[in-house]
């Protein structure tokens, strides 16, 4: 299946190895007596099958002659990820099935051991810690600036980062979160430096920014500024479904160590619906990326310019920008509740009311995400559904307290001995000054409130409370 082109008017061909794998072993109409057990949909749950149509179910197809392994691809599978590599500029790249949190966790144990330090933002994402407990890596938690209202991590500062450098200079690792589940870009360029200039790896962490770098008018993918690991949810803002997600190796010196560990954590029977997903998500980036985006950010912009007319205010670069912050993705609009005089929990349902459903519902705020597949109609929606929102007579909202993550916890083990540790639960009335051995975060965003290690102090347990009531518990360790 060849698609035809034009690049700066030059006729080209693109193509979709594993994508065109699929169809054509479709078409030679084999009868199955493989897995998986509906057989082509043919014992598939009969709405279901109508509602994905025989057509889908069919090319839900396993390790077959011409379709490739995905443990060790030497076919169409191998096709696909160096035709992504080659365009997202990487010298190695992997299809993950298992999201982007495989991708973190493999970096991770490919590049530590137990005790090895791996410098981080307090706001990394769940994964991150999964990592740490799976390694034994020890984290060192780096300096983070805030932005106290509606209360958002901006990032680590250069400053900071060489003075974390200078304290544990037998660090291995620096986790970049680039961009924050917000849109917050840090100065990833001049991190990046300073770490490698001292040995370190770095890997970063663009779950939320793989649509970045396709248009001039959007940041940076961290690959191109020097990153030596990027994991990307190709699923989150590109074509690709939910589950997809893409790891970018800038050089191929330890790409066998990487594979090692992806097939140590995924499946041995991945979703061939997904690997091609990643495939025609590359190819859409491709062929016609450039005008996607650059259309999602004139709807994106056009939408923020009328808010603010209308006295509803996006987060706006020049918010953020500043000793820890490069810059701010536009089209993740995060409008603060405030001026509605309601939570962000309660816009939310407001809007849901109205038809319109947000990515993030947090409690000063609410997230949006416009992409290729938004137009101005739908913006158009939305704005209407904004203006008639009412705001409460006799009621004073009042932002929430500071956030947990913006303080420095009290280690008092690493993520590993903390949960292969005897464990027992305690009422979160009986648990402040024991020890966390469970980890805590909440998805979505999946940042970890508290990490397994971290000693549970007074403030900790009034954000558990929070989150799991007066009467919830938790698991400490035995030590």
């Amino acid at each position: 299946m060849l698609i035809v082109c034009y690049n700066n008017g030059v006729k080209t061909k693109a193509q979709a190895p594993l994508w065109e794998a699929l169809l054509n072993y479709r078409h030679q109409k084999y009868n199955s007596w493989h897995t998986p057990g509906h057989k082509d949909g043919a014992y598939a749950w009969l709405p279901w099958r109508q509602a994905l149509g025989a057509e889908t179910l069919a090319l839900d197809l396993t390790e077959l002659p011409g379709l490739d392994n995905l443990a060790c691809p030497t076919g169409v599978i191998k096709a696909a990820q160096e035709k992504a590599a080659a365009f997202y500029g990487a010298a190695r790249s992997f299809f993950l099935t298992n999201g982007a949190s495989i991708g973190l966790i493999a970096v991770i144990l490919a590049t530590c051991r137990s005790g090895d330090e791996v410098l981080l933002p307090r706001y990394a994402h769940r994964a991150v810690f999964n990592g740490l407990i799976l390694s034994g890596a020890r984290p060192v938690y780096l300096e983070t600036e805030w932005l106290d209202e509606p209360g958002l991590p901006l990032g680590v500062t250069p400053a900071a980062l060489a003075k974390a450098l200078a304290e544990h200079p037998g660090a291995r690792l620096l986790l970049l979160v680039h961009p924050t589940y917000e849109g917050v870009v840090p100065h990833s360029r001049e991190l990046i430096r300073l770490a490698q200039a001292r040995g370190l790896a770095v890997l970063a962490d663009a779950a939320h920014g793989a649509h970045f770098g396709l248009t001039d008018t959007l940041p940076p993918s961290p690959l191109e500024l020097g990153a030596d690991y990027v994991v990307q949810s190709t699923h989150k803002t590109m074509g690709a479904l939910t589950q997809a997600a893409m790891l970018h190796l800038r050089e191929d010196r330890t790409g066998e160590a990487v594979a090692e560990a992806l097939n140590l954590l995924q499946t041995t029977s991945p979703s061939y619906l997904l690997m091609a997903s990643l495939d025609t998500a590359r190819l859409i980036a491709e062929v016609q990326g450039r005008q996607d985006w650059g259309r999602a950010v004139a709807v994106a912009v056009s939408l923020r310019r009328q808010l603010a007319a209308a006295g509803i205010p996006c987060l706006a670069a020049d918010q953020v920008v500043g000793p820890a912050a490069a810059g701010l993705d536009v089209t993740r609009l995060l409008l603060p509740s405030a001026p509605f005089g309601i939570s962000g929990i309660e816009l939310a349902a407001v809007l849901r009311q109205a038809g319109q459903e947000v990515e993030l519902a947090a409690p000063g705020y609410i997230l949006l995400l416009v992409t290729p597949g938004d137009d101005r109609a739908k913006s158009q929606a939305l704005l209407e559904a904004l203006l008639t929102v009412r705001r409460p007579t006799g009621r004073e909202y009042r932002l929430c307290s500071k956030p947990l993550l913006q303080r420095q916890p009290r280690v008092a083990l690493t993520p590993r001995e903390a949960w292969l540790l005897p464990r027992r639960e305690l009422s979160l009335a009986r648990a402040e000054g024991n020890i966390a051995a469970e980890l805590v975060a909440p998805c979505p965003p999946g940042l970890a409130l508290v990490v397994p290690g971290e000693v549970l102090t007074a403030e900790v347990i009034t954000e558990l409370v929070e989150l799991r009531g007066p009467t919830g518990k938790v698991l400490v360790a035995e030590v």
